[in-house]
């Protein structure tokens, strides 16, 4: 459903950003590696910039879908949108 569609039905819609800021020294879990920013194209070489971005799929903000941890279980694509709001 999208937002719209809430509010025309009365809820309230607020967006809580969660969202890490993916750095070099951010707080990981215990046993990975941090981030790696590695600049892989430059203005002056390449006439545009561009980082490998190295990380593991833990790193920051994320959901972890129950296909996580069991194979047959759901994958996060098989989620709607809006399973992941919280409507007040």
């Amino acid at each position: 459903m999208s937002a719209n569609f809430y509010k025309k039905v009365g809820y309230k819609i607020k967006v809580i950003d969660l969202t890490h800021t993916i750095k070099e020294d951010m707080p990981v879990f215990p046993g990975t590696y941090t981030p790696k920013l590695i600049p892989a194209n430059s203005y002056e070489k390449d006439g545009f910039k561009e980082t490998l971005l190295k990380m593991y799929t833990h790193t920051g903000t994320h959901i972890d879908p129950p296909a996580h941890l069991y194979a047959t279980r759901t994958t996060l694509a098989q989620f709607l949108a809006s399973q992941l709001m919280m409507l007040i």
